[in-house]
């Protein structure tokens, strides 16, 4: 087979796809991605070459035996190919994961673009918004908009990796948008020193905005607030909070596709015991932390806004996940086998 020409339109395997030749002639050869495996048995010389030219690239002109175009349909159903080039690699920190985006999908390449092109807003800079934003940024979305109120306070460091001691006293806003630019050099960066408390405040947003990050527990009804700036304007809005066992992240809500706060909401309420709906009521942000437990649910909340901007679609969307955050039965037995520590529900509070 040739070397497709420079600029020809090859199909190649996804990086993330391993190719085990076989040793001896009775063994298969196995291609293997993820938890998936493809054997093929005894491979004709054809396909043993085409396996290997697949790795660079091959030219649709070069597919013309059977058994190699029964073996490019196979790899085509499985979603193992790509018509996208050999990424050539970038000085940016985020280079490593445009190859991760390939066990996900087959243009690992555009989702990176997808995410580089995407203007983010993180209501909120404490436990969730700090370290949101640094997966954020190190991930490479293209734009974070930072709003916070706050300054950083010494009982902000157990889990607000952003700071430090010398940021004490500082604006949040300004210490994490200091804390990001020392991590990269690839996100623009605006920062609003506010507390959001009518939808009005959020016309601080000015132009696209393709995810609206909301990591705040304070006021009570800031989703609310949010949903009625948001909703209107097409904005996808991604929720979330930790407690002291139990934290939540979700319904990430695109209201593009139909999605509703105030319907979801209320569903969630109606499933709610008398009892349950008027402790909530009473109740409010916990005062105490755990950094680990804050960064777990950070992290999902990263990870499911990041798929959302590459793929558009993740776990959270259009649903609430609740999750044991902590996973230690009182008097430390160990929990039963199967036990869920993570489940899915409508609506958030």
């Amino acid at each position: 087979m040739r070397v497709p020409p420079v600029g020809e339109p090859v199909l190649r395997l996804l990086d993330t796809v391993e190719v085990a030749p076989a040793v001896h002639e009775e063994e298969p050869t196995l291609l293997v991605r993820g938890d998936r495996m493809l054997r093929i048995r005894r491979p004709s010389r054809a396909v043993a070459e085409a396996l290997s030219m697949l790795r660079h690239g091959l030219a649709e002109p070069d597919i013309t035996a059977p058994d190699v175009r029964r073996l490019v349909d196979e790899l085509s159903g499985l979603g193992w190919l790509t018509a996208e080039p050999p990424w050539p690699g970038s000085a940016a920190g985020w280079d490593r994961q445009v190859g991760w985006w390939s066990t996900l999908t087959a243009d690992g390449q555009a989702a990176q673009r997808r995410v580089a092109a995407a203007d983010v807003a993180v209501l909120g800079l404490g436990g969730i918004g700090a370290p949101v934003a640094q997966h954020l940024a190190a991930g490479g979305v293209g734009r974070l908009r930072l709003i916070d109120p706050d300054v950083v306070e010494p009982h902000n460091l157990n889990r607000q990796y952003l700071y430090g001691r010398a940021d004490v006293g500082r604006a949040k806003v300004d210490a994490a948008a200091d804390g990001l630019g020392r991590l990269t050099d690839t996100v623009g960066l605006q920062r609003t020193r506010l507390r959001v408390t009518t939808p009005a405040d959020l016309d601080v947003l000015r132009g696209k905005v393709d995810l609206l990050v909301v990591a705040a527990d304070r006021p009570a009804d800031l989703m609310d607030t949010v949903w009625a700036w948001a909703a209107p304007r097409g904005v996808p809005v991604l929720g979330s909070g930790v407690g002291l066992g139990t934290g939540y992240w979700g319904p990430l809500l695109d209201p593009r596709r139909g999605h509703c706060w105030p319907c979801t909401e209320r569903a969630r309420r109606h499933r709610l015991s008398a009892d349950e709906r008027r402790l909530e009521d009473r109740g409010g942000p916990t005062p105490y932390s755990f950094g680990p437990t804050n960064a777990i649910i950070a992290d999902h909340v990263a990870r499911d806004g990041l798929l959302f901007l590459a793929l558009g679609r993740c776990i959270s969307l259009d649903r609430r996940v609740l999750l044991d955050v902590v996973g230690i039965p009182a008097g430390g037995a160990p929990q039963a086998a199967g036990s869920p520590g993570c489940r899915h529900t409508g609506g958030t509070a």
